[in-house]
């Protein structure tokens, strides 16, 4: 029964590093939004939604539309395309901000998503080298995540001494805090310095945090620090560490499976009994709930309960014939044709009922999808997917833009007219004119030798003519002055209506000044005018063509395009099949190995029994 225990201490042991070079892939962002754009990509991306990222931050800098993030956009895109799986890509895209961005940061985190990148393709060697060029010019968190994947990359390369060195150096005031407290306790039990290791472990088995992520690698430590605890044979520690761990957790199956050892060792076995029967009511087949089906009757035949023992192994015999069962229809399931897709939609539809030949693929959902590879290929799988529905939408948009462009050319057409008209008169030269002209009268009635009569209105005029001929009238008709009193009122009217017409002059020849502006102005936007549309009506039909030769050439490359991702969505479905097979074929053994184990205890108990009953019989 012991081969469990260290089943379960090496699988908490290879769990450590990976926690970690998971949580170093994320791409930067700014610290305040300032574009529209960009904030449209930043969104998909906290979405994962990376293709849509992409496609999105590459559209708008095409079009320059994020000049006010510098290079910034470019590491972003260099982030996007290394979580999208594309680190050849991502790569490039760092290269060039280092060779064109003369900002010490943007520089400084290049180097850094550049080392990401390598070691994403496994590349440590030149890792290291891209994080040696890292500056101080970078945030505390950016800073403290090259320390801690520095750090990493060292232990990955068994430079346990190098990552010691290293890792204390990731300041206590950041999220990567934990993680380099975590991989430094791995250094310092690789160096068989139990009692730093240990101590290590208890910091972060005690630490506060409310992050998931917080709470998963204060789990991790505790489960760690139980499992280091029972190998050494120290179960009091190690049950009070186990009990740390979260009961609904990603560690709380391993940890209520460890809880029960650690009762044992203490020679408890119907206390080891309260946390294996918690654990064997949960429906998963993990590996720890499957080994307790074989704890519980082993304690129980301790406590010399042997027909509950027998019951419980008998109870786990026909639990592990099952799960040997559905593993058979789940293997039957990946050879068809439909995997993985099937696969995935009974991921994406897990409350919707399937087919009964389907019911084992999905009991075995859980057991695939715990290997991190198989879901990278399994993500890959679903980009592809995405990309061959993209490009099948693609198909059938292509007409509809083909569509769109001749109805613009035939609008075009028809405004065409209005432009050529407009282009071929003389809007510019009458307004030219009328500017000249008016001109010309400014300067006339500024002149001092010019009267102020000459800016009179239609109106003081039509008044003028009028008192000239009224004087007429009064002279020709004022016999021994009886029209004196009218004579004297067109006398005054003349008065006043000379004098308003030299007091307003002043104001009168502001006024011509203003107008001539104003025509100044209008004249400059109708040239401007000409000049646009005359190099849009040069433009328009060179862009026109352009457009059409990128339909035509849209639905010429589309159908090799579809064709080429179906063949390698072919090939990556391929490649999990055979994944998913191996998975699947090693649970199976694992579970043949526990029938075995079962049956030899319920051969045990029989054999005890029988000689139980022979020794009383012949007494």
């Amino acid at each position: 029964m012991r081969s469990g225990l260290r089943y379960s201490i090496l699988l908490t042991l290879s769990l450590t590093l990976p926690m970690a070079a998971q949580a170093a892939v994320k791409p930067g962002e700014p610290e305040a939004l300032r574009d529209l754009h960009y904030g449209e990509a930043l969104f998909q991306l906290y979405q994962e939604n990376y293709f849509q990222a992409i496609v999105r931050l590459l559209s708008a800098r095409k079009q320059g539309l994020m000049q006010a993030y510098e290079d910034e956009p470019e590491l972003l895109l260099g982030g996007l395309y290394l979580a999208y799986g594309m680190p050849d890509t991502a790569e490039t895209i760092f290269q060039r901000v280092l060779e064109q961005s003369a900002s010490p940061q943007l520089q400084s985190r290049a180097w850094l998503h550049l080392a990401k990148s390598r070691h994403r393709r496994d590349d440590r060697q030149a890792a290291k080298g891209a994080l040696s060029k890292v500056g101080t010019a970078l945030k505390p968190s950016e800073h403290d995540e090259s320390l801690n994947l520095l750090g990493l990359i060292q232990l990955l390369d068994k430079e346990d001494t190098q990552a010691l060195e290293t890792l204390p150096k990731v300041s206590g005031e950041t999220e990567w805090s934990l993680y380099g407290d975590f991989n430094q306790a791995i250094a310092h039990l690789r160096q068989d310095e139990q009692a730093k290791g240990y101590n290590l472990l208890r910091e972060i088995g005690a630490s506060s945090g409310s992050s998931e992520e917080q709470k998963a690698i204060r789990d991790r430590a505790n489960l760690l620090l139980g499992y280091l605890m029972l190998e050494s044979q120290q179960p009091e520690p190690a049950l009070e560490a186990l009990q740390k761990v979260r009961l609904h957790g990603p560690s709380s199956n391993q940890a209520l499976l460890g809880a029960g050892w650690a009762s044992l060792q203490q020679n408890k076995p119907e206390q080891a009994l309260v946390p294996w029967q918690m654990l064997a009511e949960r429906t998963t087949d993990e590996p720890a709930v499957l080994e307790v089906q074989l704890a519980i009757p082993y304690a129980l035949a301790l406590l010399e309960a042997d027909q509950q023992s027998l019951q419980g192994y008998r109870d786990a015999i026909a639990r592990f014939n099952t799960s040997i069962n559905e593993l058979d229809q789940a293997m039957v399931n990946i050879q068809q044709s439909n995997f993985p897709d099937n696969l995935l939609n009974a991921t994406n539809q897990p409350n919707v009922e399937v087919l009964p030949e389907e019911q084992g693929l999905r009991a075995q959902l859980p057991v695939l999808l715990s290997k991190n590879e198989f879901q990278e290929r399994l993500q890959d799988y679903k980009d592809l997917r995405l990309m061959e529905r993209n490009l099948h939408q693609w198909q059938e948009k292509i007409a509809s833009y083909q569509s769109m462009l001749d109805v613009r050319i035939a609008a075009y057409a028809k405004q065409q007219q209005k432009v050529d008209a407009f282009l071929e008169g003389d809007a510019v030269k009458q307004l030219e004119k009328e500017r000249d002209e008016l001109q010309a009268l400014y300067e006339r009635a500024a002149s001092p030798e010019e009267p102020a009569f000459m800016l009179t209105t239609e109106d003081e005029k039509s008044w003028l003519k009028r008192l000239e001929k009224i004087d007429g009238l009064i002279k020709r008709h004022n016999r021994g002055g009886r029209l004196a009193s009218q004579q004297e009122g067109a006398r005054l009217m003349e008065g006043i209506l000379v004098w308003r017409t030299v007091t307003e002059h002043p104001a009168r020849i502001w006024t011509l000044k203003k107008q001539m502006r104003e025509l100044d102005l209008t004249l400059e936007k109708t040239r401007k005018l000409v000049e646009d549309l005359t190099l849009a009506r040069q433009q328009t039909e060179g862009r026109f063509e352009a457009f059409a030769a990128r339909i035509k050439n849209l639905e010429k490359s589309i159908p090799s395009l579809v064709k080429q991702v179906t063949q390698l969505r072919g090939k990556e479905a391929q490649q999990l099949q055979q994944m998913a097979s191996h998975v699947l074929e090693q649970r199976k053994t694992l579970l043949h190995d526990y029938l075995i184990q079962a049956r030899f205890g319920v051969a045990s108990l029989l054999d005890s029994s029988s000689e139980s009953t022979t020794g009383d019989a012949n007494q």
